[in-house]
């Protein structure tokens, strides 16, 4: 018979335990018990339906954290005795967890923890627990999407991270429901960090007392964690309080579940309040369980109380809301099945090879707790719209600054920012930008709204960049601008394409969405153009999920690129007006302060990627039928991503081929980038469709010429690009391991294809 251990050391542990060691008991498990803790506390664990235990150890009285410690690991080697469990089971973050998992851990015996995942991002010594609790196991039970990402994020192998739910809402449903009575605010305060200064917890409870007072409630608090601060810090409670010093663990259960609302700084609280569906508020600013927060079952009101005033009544209105967490009890006893010797079970298969880093999450993105600390000081200053704001105007400053421009305009994205340097040109109804075929759409769609007409020139077939020569190929009487696009953070090659715009007069825009930190000799890649435009998008070197900026040396393009992005409205002017139509394009306060935050990394981010492309290009010289990206001789590559090209006549297929071998070992590729050329789209085949395609064209020649205006056999590099090149994202969290993973699975593709 498989042996399950259940090392618990506290009444929660005990209550959210009992369930799933019944249930084991009746899928054929020899459970046995083991509590760490004085008679007092085993005996309200009984209450809460813990069943016997086998083993009981008695941490030594008034001690230091560490001989406790040292006390609860003892305890747990001597379970080992006679022989090792089959399984431990952990719960909790108290000391009796924490040891058990590193002392199992250590031995080799699988240890799975319950209730993994769960942090407040607070830097508490709680938090510390909470951590070291988890990576002291080798699988983990978690009740939540979020609790499982927080695992992730510390480098946890998803494959042993199970999606099971909570355990309340069977531990919950096992109990007799509690006698009604008169409604009452129930107040529990466990955490020393909300009751270690005098005048916060003094705010708290005033604040709390008047507005209880003025909704006619009164507020029962928690004697265990409350009454040995009151006496510490010399404070007595306010009128309308009760102290509940006689409830056992069992009756302040009881009592949570009879409140009107629940005040706490108690993760354990708040998730019993949202499965129960009772109003919490938290008295921290930072919270273990975000999930109930995005529920609509918690709010923060920080320490002292401070945001009572406005939560307190909304909580009492507010409609029940809907539980995040699913019963987790029947899934957690799979998960232990599984775990089981093979003899007697189907043992959890091994750990997949790791995900790669991926810049659509936390695994290859530098965000972490500058960004977090930054956008919480935005949200807590209560201004979040940027004209009264401070992150989005330094923003726009140490940026300028780090690109070496005079003037730099925030926006919402970098479509946005495309859009406002089009506009800040004036352009009438049929006047011709220059741009490329190989773009996103969103830098092509402003030239229309902008009564422009997007005119295509070729490209590079082995850059995917915009000539002078294939430029000049399209100038004509009406051309006003010209964009070029460094694509995937290669710059064009800028000097024939400057002196042909200046010989000719037109501005240049630099799209370089896709290339911060790239250099065309000493100067970075934007400071060449009129204007250049940025996108700061989740994928793009730095992010704040959307936004974009502008940037020029142009007083006067500048007061228009400003103007543009605010309805050209002149905030600060003597007399604003309305100028011209213009959008609110503006970039909000907090992704502001998330930018800000990205903007010091930047550098690191751009060097890191030019060492990951380095080490792709150097073990990927000697694939056959490759040509393989590099610095141009003008400059540097800042490595959005990393297109390589196929020659099909050596490999089989080409580029779709290979980059489907790629796709099936798991290895994300775009194999074309894009699927055509952007003058094949829809929107351009069928240009009087929208006003927006079709006013600009009446307004130029090539309106009346064939249609439509542009055809694939006039762009063979455009052509040739799209057919050969494998796009592969890279970014700077790619260790050497995923670079020898990447290279090795494109070299064995190709080795398949090859046609000798």
């Amino acid at each position: 018979m498989s042996r399950l251990l259940v090392p618990v050391g506290s009444c929660s542990e005990a209550f959210e335990l009992a369930p799933v060691l019944r249930a084991c008991r009746d899928e054929g498990w020899h459970v046995d018990c083991a509590w760490f803790g004085d008679a007092a506390g085993l005996r309200d664990a009984a209450e809460l339906g813990l069943p016997p235990v086998a083993r009981h150890g008695t941490p030594p009285p008034a001690t230091s954290p560490a001989l406790r410690y040292a006390a609860a690991a003892a305890f747990a080697a001597d379970l080992l005795e006679p022989t090792p469990p089959t399984v431990v089971l952990t719960c909790g973050h108290g000391t009796m967890a924490r040891a058990a998992g590193a002392v199992f851990h250590q031995e080799g015996v699988p240890v799975l923890r319950a209730n993994a995942g769960q942090r407040a991002h607070d830097a508490s010594h709680d938090e510390r627990r909470r951590a070291t609790a988890d990576h002291a196991a080798a699988h983990w039970c978690v009740g939540s999407d979020l609790q499982r990402l927080e695992l992730l994020r510390e480098g946890l192998p998803a494959a042993r991270i199970h999606d099971t739910g909570s355990l309340l809402p069977r531990a919950l449903a096992a109990l007799p429901p509690p006698a009604p009575v008169p409604p009452f605010v129930w107040l529990a305060l466990e955490h020393a960090a909300a009751q270690a200064d005098a005048d916060t917890l003094k705010s708290l409870l005033a604040n709390l007392a008047d507005l209880a007072r003025r909704h006619g409630l009164p507020v029962h608090a928690a004697a265990p964690g409350l009454a040995p601060a009151l006496e510490r810090l010399g404070l007595s409670l306010p009128a309308g309080f009760t102290l509940t010093s006689n409830l056992t663990a069992r009756g302040q259960l009881d009592a949570a579940r009879r409140a009107r609302l629940i005040v706490t700084d108690s993760a354990g609280y708040q998730e019993l309040a949202a499965v129960t569906g009772v109003p919490c508020l938290l008295a921290a600013h930072a919270t273990a369980r975000p999930e109930t927060v995005r529920a609509g079952g918690s709010s923060l009101v920080g320490p002292g109380g401070a945001g009572l005033a406005a939560a307190l009544p909304d909580a009492l209105q507010r409609p029940r809301a809907a539980s995040p967490y699913e019963d987790g009890t029947l899934p957690l006893v799979r998960v232990l099945a599984a775990l089981r010797e093979p003899a007697t079970g189907q043992p959890i298969a091994p750990p997949a090879a790791a995900a790669l880093p991926n810049d659509g999450d936390h695994t290859g993105r530098t965000l972490g707790d500058d960004e977090v600390a930054l956008a919480a000081v935005a949200i807590r200053s209560g201004t979040l719209n940027s004209t009264r704001g401070r992150f989005v105007t330094e923003f726009e400053r140490r940026f300028a600054q780090w690109l070496g421009r005079r003037h730099a305009i925030a926006c919402n994205s970098g479509s946005m920012a495309v859009h406002a340097a089009i506009a800040a040109l004036g352009l009438r109804a049929g006047d011709e930008v220059i741009t490329t075929p190989i773009t996103d759409m969103g830098a092509l769609t402003p030239i229309l709204y902008e009564g422009g007409v997007p005119v295509f020139a070729d490209v590079d077939p082995r850059t995917l960049n915009v000539t002078a020569a294939t430029i000049a190929a399209q100038l004509t009487d009406r051309t006003r601008a010209i964009v070029v696009t460094h694509l995937f953070g290669l710059p064009c090659d800028l000097a024939p394409i400057l002196a042909l715009a200046e010989a000719r007069g037109l501005p240049v825009i630099e799209d370089a969405a896709q290339a911060f930190g790239a250099t065309i000799g000493p100067r970075k890649v934007g400071t060449f153009g009129a204007m250049a435009a940025f996108s700061l998008q989740q994928g793009k070197h730095i992010t704040c999920g959307e936004g974009g900026i502008v940037a020029t040396d142009d007083d006067a393009l500048a007061r228009r690129l400003f103007l543009f992005v605010n309805k050209a409205w002149g905030y600060g002017d003597a007399k604003p007006d309305h100028t011209f139509p213009a959008l609110n394009g503006r970039l909000g306060e907090v992704a502001g302060a998330v930018a800000l935050a990205q903007l010091p990394k930047l550098d690191r981010v751009v060097r890191r990627r030019r060492e990951v492309a380095a080490a792709l290009a150097q073990q990927l010289a000697a694939v056959p039928g490759l040509t393989l990206p590099g610095d141009p001789a003008y400059g540097t590559h800042s490595w959005w991503k990393f297109p390589f090209f196929v020659d099909a006549r050596r490999l089989d297929g080409g580029a779709p081929a290979l980059g489907r071998r790629m796709q099936q070992a798991g290895v994300h590729c775009v194999p074309r980038y894009i699927q055509k050329p952007a003058f094949e789209c829809a929107l351009f085949q069928h240009w009087q469709s929208s006003p927006v395609t079709a006013l600009p064209l009446q307004h130029n020649p090539r309106g009346a010429g064939p249609q439509p205006p542009f055809a694939r056999a006039q762009y063979p590099g455009a052509v040739r690009a799209l057919d050969e090149v494998v796009v592969l994202p890279i970014n700077e969290r790619y260790r050497p391991d995923d670079v020898a993973h990447v290279a090795a699975v494109i070299a064995a593709a190709a080795r398949d294809l090859d046609r000798g």
